[in-house]
Formats: C-alpha cells, structure tokens, sequence
C-alpha cells in the first residue's frame, strides 16, 4: 500500500471553513486587545521612571531631601532606605549649573536625569577625585564656549555636557544608623548645586 493510500484510508478530522474564520477572527481579535492594552499602560508605566518621580520634589538651587517610600507618607518609590537622598533641578538655558560636595568618609553617588527618565551621567565617591564631587553641568553651546576659552582653574572639575537643558541631579549618601543620617542631612544641606555663569567666558 502506497503512502498515499495510507492517508486516504485515515479517518482524518473535517475542518469546516467557519471555524476555521472564527478562529483566526478570535485572533486578531486578542491580538488586538493585546496591544491596546500596552499603548493604555504606558503612561502608567512612565509615572515610575526617575525624573517623574523627583521633578516634583527636587530643590531649585540646592538639594531638597527626599524621603524614600516606607519611611514617610510622602515617600518616593525606588529609593534606597539606607540612604538620604536629595535632588535639585537643573536648568541650563541661562547658565551652567555647579554641583559640589565635601563627603569623603562615606559612600555617595550622583546621577542626572533628563526628562525622559534616562540616566544621562553617573559616579560615586570612588570615582571622583578624593571622594570630592566638583562638577559643571553644561548644554553643547556653553561646552562649546568652555571648549574654546577654558577656564584655568578647572583642572579638576568634571565637565558633563547634556543635550536637555532640563535636569534633575540625584544625590544618595550612604546613612544606615541613625547618627549617619544626621550627619549626612548636614552634608546634603551643604552641597552645592546653584547656577554657575562664571566659569563662561565673559562676552
């Protein structure tokens, strides 16, 4: 018996043509919702980045403590416990913005965020100079200027440049006991984070 006739002979299931409609009807259908129910959950899901979370909060010209969520009624999610965190807005459309922290006897970190919620720059205690934080925030056209007529005593600045003149500056200062934490409010009342025209240029 041939391969062929081995096929007829099986009783095979019918399929009519409406079911099969229906099924992939029902397909689409799922795929459909599917997707629209992603599109509808992305603002939701954009609430959670960084910058919405710390714009409403951040200082102007200087580093406003945020607390972390359980420790507070107005705490924000995505903080570590263990830390005080403070941010401050930067604007750069009139002028660079100077960021400065005197902490070397502790564990801290910096990050920028731009509106997007993306982490545009970084580092910590370790990689700073001396766990000493002395950085200008610049958009291209001031790096352009600084680039042209640098400063002389910017040796050991850190130069970031951001494509948004909007930023938002997070700082975390490692406090697990209770003494740290006061210690460390001291350090974040301290820090500097203020426009910084001076180091342009003059026109």
């Amino acid at each position: 018996m041939t391969v062929l006739a081995i096929a007829r002979s099986l009783n095979w299931p019918s399929v009519r043509l409406s079911d099969a409609a229906a099924f992939l009807l029902g397909t689409f259908l799922l795929a459909g919702a599917v997707h629209i129910s992603t599109i509808l959950l992305v603002p939701a899901m954009a609430e959670s980045d960084g910058w919405s979370r710390l714009e409403p909060l951040a200082g102007a010209d200087r580093f406003a403590e945020i607390t972390a969520m359980g420790a507070g009624a107005s705490g924000v999610g995505g903080l570590d416990p263990l830390f005080v965190n403070g941010a401050c807005r930067l604007r750069l459309g009139d002028a660079p913005a100077g960021l400065a922290l005197e902490a070397r006897d502790r564990f801290w970190s910096l990050a920028l965020y731009d509106p997007q919620g993306t982490i545009i720059f970084s580092l910590n205690d370790r990689t700073a100079v001396g766990g000493r934080l002395d950085m200008v925030v610049v958009n291209p056209g001031q790096n352009a200027q600084l680039q042209n007529s640098p400063p002389g005593a910017m040796d050991l600045t850190i130069v970031v440049e951001s494509a948004s003149d909007d930023l938002v500056a997070l700082l975390r200062l490692f406090a697990p006991t209770q003494s740290g934490r006061e210690d460390a409010r001291r350090v974040l009342a301290q820090a500097e984070c203020l426009p910084a025209p001076s180091v342009l240029p003059a026109r």
